[in-house]
């Protein structure tokens, strides 16, 4: 009988948070909720558009985590479903003061979940779809039309491409 079975791939965190969030806080309940943090990048400026500002207000910061034991694929949409809950713990009359958007990474791409359909998203479970966000071809990785610039910022590549090492990426392409 053929194994159908993917292997497990590294799941990830992005969390943008307003300045007066206790980015400690949201670790504790970030593992509380998905496991262990085994790492994190370096925090970047949120300051590639204006869509959270509403929102969350300004001066916004972003970084990516990863998390220690292995993830399934197909259990992302459970990860969206967890977080938007968690957002709601973190929120003053309404309105959010983190945003976290979990996805996956693996040797050949990085993979994004979202609340929001799109012509380029393919839809999972209960309200949430998926985005191929970059893709690591020719030995790097690579944007795509609808890649978030911060996903491209140095501190961003750098931290997915040690995560890829370390789950044992080969190159690609």
């Amino acid at each position: 009988m053929i194994d159908f079975s993917p292997p497990p791939v590294k799941l990830i965190c992005a969390i943008t948070y307003a300045p007066q969030v206790n980015l400690e806080d949201v670790f504790a309940d970030i593992e509380a909720a998905l496991g262990a943090i085994d790492d994190r990048s370096m925090t970047i400026d949120f300051n590639h558009t204006n869509y959270y500002t509403p929102e969350m207000g300004p001066d916004l910061k972003k970084l990516l985590v990863s998390f220690e034991k292995p993830f399934w694929a197909e259990d992302l949409w459970l990860a969206k479903k967890t977080t938007v809950d968690l957002e709601g713990v973190y929120s003053e009359s309404g309105k959010r003061k983190i945003n976290l958007d979990p996805g996956y990474l693996e040797p050949a791409k990085l993979v994004l979940a979202s609340t929001k359909n799109y012509s380029h998203r393919i839809y999972l479970n209960q309200g949430i779809w998926a985005e191929v966000t970059l893709i690591y071809t020719e030995n790097k990785f690579q944007n795509l039309p609808w890649t978030y610039p911060d996903y491209l910022q140095p501190e961003f590549i750098d931290f997915l491409t040690k995560a890829r090492n370390r789950i044992g990426g080969k190159p690609i392409g």
